[in-house]
C-alpha cells in the first residue's frame, strides 16, 4: 500500500455505483475502486446507464475523496429513433445510428459537466468500467493532458449481445433478435475505433481476452477476474431432508436471467416436485418481471425479489442453481455459491470462463431431464454434495481471491506510471 502523502490522483468512471454486494457490475467495479484505493487519491464519477441512481455508500465513501453523478441525458437523435412506433423503422434507425443504445446517455452536455467537475484536477490515470463509457476518454484526454487510461471491459459486449440474440431467435421473437444483433454490431464497430485510446484493457477470463483480441493489441488486454466474496464462516453443508432449497440468485429484470429462470420453473422445477414434494426454490434479485412474480404462487417456489444482504439465503441453501443459456462475462453467483460453500449445478454455458472442474468443483448439465437429475443427486446424495461444496470453495479460494487480485490490479496501474 502506497502512503498517503506520496499517492498519486486518479480518476474512476463507472456506470454505476461500485459496491460490495449487488449485482455482477456492481461488484466489479467495487473490487477494482477498492484495489486502486490503496495505492491512488481517487475521484469517482458515476453515470448511471446500467444503474439506479442512488447515494454513495461508506464502501464508497471510505474509498474515494471525492464522487458525482452524472445526470444520464439520451442525445436527440436516440431520443428520435426511440420514439418511433414501428418496430421495424426503429430498428433500422438504430442501425444508422450506430452507437450501443447504453452509449446514447453520453451526450456533450454529460461531458462537459464532468470536465467542469474535474476542474483543474490532474490525473496520472484514468479508469474507465465497461465499453460503452469509453467514448468520455476522448473528452478527458482534451481536458486533462498525459494521464494513462485504463479500460475495464469486463466482458466482449458484442458476444454478449450475440448471444442474447441467439437466445430471443430459439424463441421465435425475431425482431428483438435483430435488435440484439445490431447492438452487437454497435459494439463491435466501438470497440475497433475505441481501444487504441487506452494504455491496457481489462477483461474477466481468458475466453474474453480471446475474443477481443482482433480488436485490441493482445499485448494491452490483461486478465483481472471477478473474484470470491470473502466468506469467514462458511456453513459445512449438510441435507434438510424436510425442506431441500434450491436459489437462483440474479437481477432478474435482465434477459438472460429470465430466461434461465423460465427454463427452470417450466421445464425442470414440474421434473423436481414429481420426484421431491419438499423442495423449495428460492429466486432473489431486483427487478423481477411481473410473470416471475406469480411463480410465487406455485407451491415451492419463493419469488424473493430484491434482498438487502445475499448471506441468509446462501445460508439457507441446499444447492445453487446457474441455468444460463445466454449472457456474457463470467457468473460471480457461482463464486458467490462456492465462497458460501453450497454445491451448484449449472449449464455449461453458466460456467463458462472460471475454469471450474465438472463433476469436481460444480455440476454441470444442460438438458432438461439431465438437470432435473443433477439437482436431484445433490440434493439427497450428502457426500457428493459437500465434495462438490468443499472442491469448489478450496479452488475459488485459490484462484479468486480478492487479496492477491487486488495486488494484481495495484501493480499493474502502478507500473504504468514507472
Amino acid at each position: 500500500m502506497v502512503p498517503l502523502a506520496t499517492r498519486k490522483r486518479m480518476l474512476f468512471l463507472s456506470p454505476v455505483f461500485p459496491s460490495e454486494g449487488g449485482n455482477g457490475l456492481a461488484m466489479r467495479t467495487g473490487f477494482l475502486l477498492d484495489a486502486y484505493s490503496r495505492h491512488f487519491e481517487i475521484d469517482l464519477a458515476v453515470v448511471p446507464v446500467a444503474g439506479t441512481n442512488t447515494q454513495p455508500t461508506s464502501f464508497v465513501q471510505t474509498r474515494t475523496l471525492r464522487t458525482r453523478i452524472l445526470e444520464p441525458q439520451l442525445n436527440t437523435h436516440f431520443r428520435l429513433l426511440s420514439g418511433l412506433h414501428d418496430f421495424h423503422a426503429r430498428l433500422e434507425a438504430f442501425r444508422e445510428y450506430g452507437q450501443p443504445s447504453l452509449a446514447a446517455a453520453l451526450t456533450e452536455a454529460v461531458g462537459e459537466a464532468l470536465n467542469t467537475w474535474i476542474g483543474n484536477k490532474t490525473y496520472s490515470l484514468v479508469h474507465v468500467s465497461r465499453l460503452y463509457l469509453a467514448p468520455l476518454a476522448g473528452l478527458l484526454r482534451q481536458h486533462i493532458g498525459r494521464a494513462r487510461f485504463i479500460l475495464d471491459c469486463d466482458e466482449d459486449d458484442a458476444l454478449t449481445h450475440r448471444s442474447i440474440g441467439a437466445m430471443y431467435r430459439r424463441k421465435g421473437d425475431l425482431l428483438q433478435s435483430a435488435w440484439a444483433m445490431s447492438e452487437a454490431s454497435a459494439y463491435d464497430r466501438m470497440a475497433q475505433k475505441l481501444f487504441p485510446q487506452f494504455d491496457s484493457v481489462l477483461v474477466a477470463s481468458n475466453g474474453e481476452a480471446r475474443s477481443l483480441a482482433h480488436k485490441a493489441d493482445p499485448g494491452r488486454i490483461t486478465v483481472v477476474p471477478n473474484v470470491a466474496p470473502i466468506v469467514s464462516r462458511a456453513r459445512s453443508w449438510r441435507t434438510r431432508a424436510c425442506n431441500p432449497t434450491m436459489l437462483f440468485v440474479g437481477t432478474l429484470g435482465y434477459a438472460p436471467n429470465a430466461d434461465a429462470v423460465m427454463w427452470l420453473t417450466s421445464r425442470v422445477w414440474p421434473r423436481l416436485r414429481i420426484a421431491s414434494k419438499n423442495v423449495r426454490l428460492v429466486i432473489a434479485g431486483r427487478d423481477p418481471p411481473d410473470w416471475m412474480v406469480r411463480l410465487g404462487r406455485q407451491p415451492g417456489i419463493v419469488v424473493a425479489g430484491s434482498v438487502p444482504d445475499v448471506a441468509p439465503l446462501y445460508r439457507e441453501a441446499s444447492l445453487a442453481v446457474v441455468p444460463l443459456r445466454a449472457g456474457g462475462g463470467t457468473r460471480i453467483k457461482l463464486l458467490e455459491a462456492a465462497a458460501w460453500g453450497v454445491p451448484a449445478v449449472s449449464t455449461s454455458f453458466g460456467a463458462t470462463g472460471l475454469g471450474l472442474r465438472p463433476g469436481v468443483d460444480v455440476v454441470l448439465a444442460d438438458s432438461e431431464a439431465g438437470f432435473a437429475r443433477a439437482c436431484i443427486s445433490l440434493l439427497t446424495e450428502p457426500y457428493q454434495a459437500g465434495r462438490i461444496a468443499n472442491n469448489a470453495r478450496t479452488r475459488v479460494r485459490r484462484d479468486y481471491d480478492p487479496g492477491r487480485w487486488a495486488a494484481r490490479v495495484g501493480k499493474l496501474a502502478l507500473e504504468f506510471l514507472a
